[in-house]
């Protein structure tokens, strides 16, 4: 995703729901949205028409993080980490809710529409 394009997605966030707050926790909950939507798709390069669906997910994903957490404000240190079972828990809630969702949970309402986009991924000999 270009910077363009992740500029016009934050706008768009803003737009949608004015009670978001620019900050660390808006920039973390966009870039994660936008990674995983990526694996999700199987691409690199997210299509303009997507940009819209993006900020809906990112809006109720602000919504889900801040709704766990007491406050905007993000605290991203690690309060443990395992080795051989590879968990690793966030210190806050609001970093270990974007972190642990599944793909269904976080795309709700919009996977059906995502899914129509999702490249196969082929392996070959």
């Amino acid at each position: 995703m270009t910077d363009d394009q992740k500029t016009k997605v934050k706008a768009y966030v803003t737009t949608l729901n004015s009670n978001v707050l620019s900050g660390a926790l808006l920039d973390l909950t966009l870039d994660i949205v936008i990674d995983r939507v990526l694996l999700y798709l199987n691409e690199t390069v997210i299509a303009e028409n997507l940009e819209r669906v993006i900020a809906q997910v990112v809006v109720n994903a602000y919504k889900q993080a801040t709704a766990n957490g007491a406050s905007t404000g993000i605290d991203q240190a690690i309060s443990s980490v395992s080795d051989n079972g590879q968990t690793v828990s966030f210190s806050s809630k609001q970093t270990q809710y974007l972190s642990t969702t599944a793909d269904q949970e976080l795309f709700t309402g919009f996977e059906g529409l995502l899914s129509s986009y999702r490249r196969p991924h082929v392996i070959t000999n």
